[in-house]
């Protein structure tokens, strides 16, 4: 298979809530529609950004067998049970201050462990509501030859990913990709689910594919920005990952260096918020999620703490019945969910509303689990 198809097979797991990187910094890779959309107000282009893209389409005739798990090196990220003390960044009436918690959460990722392996593991749930279809400017109703009826139902549609990056001997990568797994579907109404069955049931856009999708692993050599960190309008390499700076200091300086040179218009024409924080935090999940040292995850945890605004906004539980903390940051639509006790990142949400004429809304993403593994086709433990 040519490279260029699997690039339109296997796009990098990256909801829509980042800025318009979508149709701009992300122009090479089409079907990436909606990798950065809407951030904020001071990010987002008023073009309608181009259909929302079904993160990580598998859509081959046929797949790559898959290959048996293997011993770990890593586990699966640890939460609270139901019922857990408050745990650190919580005062003495159990109710968390933005600063303390941050600051507590870099403290918990400095000490972590530095071993690394020969391929960086992720599991990413992601969930998708699927809302019927509203005409708006410039959105033409759908022509039944076409495209087929107006959708006229909402649904939530959910499923999960694996995904390995391994690297080899010198510049050379291997990665691979498996999904769709574990598809659950849900109707808010039983009104709407009749009418998705009144238009032939049909298939729905999930995580990697549709509800009739079968998983499928598929590994291929070339493509490293497919799995890329990404700030602003700048690819981090994925071999480069482990040497970003590890001090706050020296992690500011190099986010504001791409901060500035963005604010006067970074690829693609993409232009950074005014704000450094807001820049900052809607590629942190990023950095969170990537094979950073634990003074990198340490120092952006500091950044976070010092940056107006970011802000703690109280104690969740997320869709996968973890608890957490919920982090915002004024201007931005995104939601971040943090692990008390092992700052990991538990998820990510896109919580705006859909453009215009548009058929989905926000996303939300969970990141089930991440780690180092000893081979491509290895899951940690769970």
């Amino acid at each position: 298979m040519k490279q260029d198809e699997l690039d339109n097979l296997i796009v990098a797991l990256k909801p829509a809530a980042v800025a318009e990187l979508a149709e701009d910094a992300y122009a090479r890779r089409a079907d990436v529609a909606q990798v950065r959309a809407r951030a904020g107000a001071s990010a987002v282009n008023p073009r309608v950004v181009p259909a929302r893209r079904p993160v990580r389409r598998l859509a081959l005739a046929g797949g790559v067998a898959a290959v048996a798990a293997a011993a770990a090196l890593a586990v699966a990220m640890p939460s609270d049970g139901p019922g857990a003390d408050p745990g650190p960044g919580a005062g003495h009436d159990g109710t968390l201050d933005t600063r303390t918690f941050l600051l507590a959460s870099a403290k918990t990722a400095a000490e972590q462990s530095a071993t690394r392996g020969a391929c960086w593991y992720k599991r990413t749930r992601m969930w998708q509501d699927i809302m019927p279809f509203k005409p708006g400017p410039g959105v033409p109703t759908p022509a039944r030859k076409s495209m087929g009826r107006p959708q006229n139902f909402q649904v939530r549609t959910a499923s999960s990913v694996e995904d390995w990056a391994c690297a080899q001997s010198g510049t050379r990568m291997r990665f691979g990709t498996n999904g769709p797994l574990d598809i659950k579907v849900t109707f808010p109404t039983k009104k709407d689910e009749a009418a998705w069955k009144a238009a032939g049931s049909p298939p729905l856009d999930v995580n990697a594919g549709t509800t009739v999708s079968k998983p499928r692993m598929v590994t291929y050599a070339k493509g490293s920005h497919l799995v890329n960190p990404v700030i602003g309008s700048h690819e981090i390499e994925w071999k480069t990952i482990a040497k970003l700076p590890a001090t706050d200091g020296a992690l500011e300086s190099y986010l504001r260096r791409l901060w500035q040179q963005d604010r006067r218009g970074g690829a693609h024409g993409y232009t950074a918020p005014a704000d450094f924080g807001e820049y900052v935090f809607v590629s942190a999940w990023d950095l969170f999620m990537a094979p950073t040292t634990p003074g990198t995850r340490a120092a952006l945890y500091r950044i976070l703490a010092r940056t107006p605004s970011v802000r703690v906004t109280g104690q969740v539980v997320d869709r996968l019945g973890r608890p957490g903390v919920a982090v915002t940051a004024q201007g931005t639509s995104v939601r971040l969910v943090v692990d008390r006790r092992s700052a990991q990142l538990l998820d990510f949400e896109d919580r705006s509303s859909a453009l215009p004429g548009k058929p989905a809304g926000g996303e939300y993403l969970a990141f089930e689990s991440q780690g180092w593994v000893n081979k491509l086709g290895a899951a940690p433990a769970r």
